[in-house]
């Protein structure tokens, strides 16, 4: 067994029935390429199916499918696919050139697993995360198991946000015949979901911190490693405050930027920000405030606020650069790509919603 697959099963109980064991020489004949040794193990271990109902993986059909045809939950050659990188935009050629796309999982939230086909030892292939609705895609140099050993793991170590998957010990793996099993039997085979975000939720509430307009995310258009999450924003007076936190530790004076979008474009635009800076739980802690002063958008503080947390096309972004966040991407193994440009890579992002 494949060392990234063993440690997967200790973090992602294999389905209990037994799985169907798939004549990988007779579909890797047909396709006219092998496959990565761990996912081979992955589909004859697990199966078909779908990790916390947002990761689904499937087998490749038993024909190699017909260039540029996207099946749904199946191995799919990618055809010709220009996206925007964190290293500047790159154009991947159609299947089966070199350096083309080979998708191996699906999500329902506009994201694509790939592998980058390099040519030579199917091992060696790097997983490629594209989003098709921002068009951007980001590589790792590792396999389709260690991802998902490490999408798994402590949310602040994964390489890429895909919302909706718990991590290890509470994600599940439900084959597709487990799935419709219980569907069939009346039960939602998902419902430990409900429970486990209830659960989250009811944490938050009862911090007694100050009610913030919670914003979950960080930015789509660099590598989530390291990654600045803006946790909220409220009114402190006449200012605007706004909260941040970074995973690591800067080299020196934090300087941030804020960024307010809305129906017209760009609203506000503020740089050489100096946060409060404090520490809680391993995580930089940036309080940044924005006087009156700062604003010239013809709104005030409260208006703007209202706007945002009302209206579905306004946005807030906080931008953060230091040679910390460079080094820290470095050594999470996020790396330059086929073709791509180094840029901006000591610029953390993150955005609300």
């Amino acid at each position: 067994m494949h060392p990234a697959v063993r440690q997967l099963t200790q973090i992602l109980p294999p389905p209990l029935a037994e799985v169907e064991v798939l004549a990988w020489d007779d579909i890797q004949a047909e396709w006219g390429t092998a496959f990565p040794r761990d996912f081979r193990d992955f589909m004859d271990i697990y199966g078909q199916g779908s990790i916390d109902d947002l990761v689904a993986v499937a087998p490749p059909e038993n024909r190699a499918g017909e260039p540029g045809v996207r099946t749904v939950r199946r191995v799919a050659p990618g055809v010709e696919s220009e996206f925007h990188t964190f290293y500047g935009e790159v154009v991947f050629p159609a299947w089966p050139a070199p350096g083309s796309l080979l998708r191996w999982g699906v999500t329902p939230i506009g994201y694509d697993l790939m592998w980058r086909v390099t040519g030579g030892d199917p091992d060696e292939w790097p997983v490629v995360v594209a989003g098709y609705r921002p068009r951007f895609a980001f590589e790792f140099p590792y396999g389709m198991a260690e991802f998902l050993v490490r999408m798994l793991g402590d949310r602040l170590e994964r390489p890429t946000n895909l919302p909706g998957i718990v991590g290890y010990p509470h994600s599940r793996f439900l084959s597709d015949q487990e799935e419709g099993a219980l569907q069939a039997a009346g039960q939602d085979p998902w419902a430990y979901l409900d429970d486990f975000w209830e659960e989250r939720e009811r944490e938050r509430a009862e911090q007694g911190e100050v009610t913030w307009i919670a914003g979950p995310g960080y930015g789509g258009g660099l590598p989530p490693v390291a990654r600045l999450t803006v946790e909220g924003f409220g009114l402190d007076g006449d200012d605007l405050r706004v909260s941040a936190t970074l995973d690591v530790e800067p080299s020196g004076p934090v300087r941030a930027t804020v960024y307010i979008e809305g129906p017209p474009g760009s609203v506000l635009h503020c740089t050489g920000l100096v946060p409060e800076v404090d520490h809680v739980n391993g995580l930089v802690v940036l309080d940044i405030r924005l006087s009156a002063a700062l604003n010239d958008t013809g709104m005030s503080w409260r208006e703007m606020v209202q706007a945002m947390s009302h209206e579905d096309d306004w946005r807030l972004a906080v931008t953060v650069e230091d040679p910390a966040i460079g080094a820290a991407r470095a050594r999470h193994g996020i790396v330059v790509g086929h073709n791509m440009q180094e840029s901006a890579v000591d610029i953390a992002w993150g955005s609300w919603p």
